[in-house]
């Protein structure tokens, strides 16, 4: 398990902290500035989440054909991830522009925020084909228990990236002050180089891309919609509470983003456990031996709540000084650290939500978490932002609360589903493998 998880916890810092960096520099600048990147980061995810998990069913097949020995639908599962992330990365760059340009003016009247927040996300429009290639890229190589390589092209893309940061962002030596749309650039040149090596070693591991086939397409599209839906409404939720808070006020939004950002580190061992989990658990489905899948399901549940409750208990005690090492504002710094006491708890459920989530998707069980996760976020995080933070005027904190209590019951009706993959009455073996298997 652990061998499988260290690469993707490493590996995903190439879709979480460049985000963190971008915002954490931008603390620099202004507080308008930090809240404008931090909320154009929460839009750009917005806009990627449906795309990414639209992708995510071809990883599913491959880890499942791989253990049933099946070379043949291996090579066109991952071709079905690259061709599925090159159309959906067209696509995801014109919602984001279309967010850009007609919702964001809407929604976000003060010009401090909403200026930065427009100049980082129009340069991001463009490294939004490259990332969704990537991401199927990425799945693949996952798919055949490759994770290496995602830990190594992360470090090359996320040194470009604060290298390229420091030099556009302040306008060191000959290069231009260029702030907000500097933290973009940086973005996007990092992106490209790492949608490279994942070329380069696709091609290694699977060989030219072949045409899928439309039955390969159907049943990668069959698990990766519903998962693309579920994520497109978590997300939205996430974009909700943004919004909600940049009316409150920018101290609440730049401290809200400044935690999000803190939290979206301390969450990646947890997550590369819980896509370890899903990828062997997958796999040993295919292979025919459900309780063998079960024992690594309660295995990577274990070392995620182990590894994830120690970050909350780092919360607890120094969130004070994490999130002023964000932000120079005193008024940010002290939201900050009450929102990181939430957060401490948020992070035990969310280590046990993450786990069983990738092992649902792993099996092809997404139709059920579609319907628990839109229930869970627009049911539970949405009315209680727009109650607590807004009408009762609790801010951020009031929107962390409600965040904690979704995380907390998806935690529990998840680990009930995921108790029939063991008997086989959860999971979808056929649709793993294919039709007549």
């Amino acid at each position: 398990m652990a061998t499988l998880a260290w690469p993707l916890a490493v590996g995903l810092l190439s879709f979480t902290v460049m985000g963190v960096v971008d915002t954490l520099l931008m603390g620099q600048v202004s507080t308008g500035a930090q809240a404008g990147v931090g909320l154009a980061t929460v839009l750009t995810f917005g806009a990627l989440a449906f795309f990414r998990g639209v992708v995510t069913g071809a990883q599913s097949l491959v880890a499942a054909a791989h253990g049933a020995n099946n070379a043949d639908r291996v090579t066109r599962a991952g071709s079905a991830g690259l061709l599925l992330g090159a159309v959906t990365g067209v696509l995801a760059a014109g919602v984001l522009a279309g967010l850009t340009a007609w919702v964001l003016p809407r929604v976000v009247t003060d010009a401090a925020i909403a200026g930065p927040a427009a100049d980082y996300l129009w340069v991001r429009v463009f490294s939004l084909p490259f990332s969704l290639v990537a991401f199927g890229l990425m799945g693949a190589l996952q798919g055949l228990g490759d994770t290496r390589s995602r830990a190594r092209i992360s470090v090359v893309g996320n040194g470009l990236n604060v290298g390229f940061d420091l030099l556009l962002i302040f306008g060191w030596g000959p290069f231009p002050r260029l702030e907000a749309t500097g933290a973009g650039l940086a973005t996007l040149i990092s992106t490209v180089a790492m949608c490279a090596l994942f070329a380069l070693r696709f091609r290694r591991l699977f060989g030219r891309p072949v045409a899928p086939g439309w039955p390969v397409l159907r049943d990668s599209l069959t698990i990766g919609l519903p998962a693309g839906v579920s994520a497109l409404l978590s997300n939205s939720a996430f974009v909700v509470i943004g919004l909600v808070l940049a009316h409150v006020g920018a101290a609440d939004l730049a401290a809200h983003e400044v935690v999000l950002n803190i939290v979206s580190v301390s969450f990646l061992p947890g997550h590369g456990i819980g896509e370890a989990s899903g990828v062997l658990v997958g796999r040993y489905v295919g292979a025919g031996r459900p309780r063998t899948a079960m024992r690594a399901l309660r295995s990577g549940r274990g070392l995620a709540v182990a590894v994830m409750g120690g970050f909350g208990l780092l919360f607890l005690l120094t969130g004070d000084a994490l999130a002023g090492a964000f932000s120079a504002d005193p008024e940010v710094a002290r939201i900050g650290g009450t929102l990181l006491l939430f957060a401490a708890a948020f992070q035990l459920f969310d280590a046990v939500v993450m786990v069983h989530l990738s092992v649902l998707r792993g099996v092809g069980d997404t139709r059920w978490t579609m319907g628990v996760t839109t229930l869970c976020a627009w049911g539970i995080t949405v009315p209680s932002t727009l109650a607590l933070a807004g009408w009762l005027e609790l801010g951020a904190p009031g929107a962390w609360a409600g965040l904690t209590g979704e995380f907390a019951l998806l935690a529990f009706l998840t680990a009930r589903r995921v108790a029939g993959i063991g008997d086989g009455t959860v999971g979808r073996a056929d649709l793993l493998l294919g039709e007549g298997t």
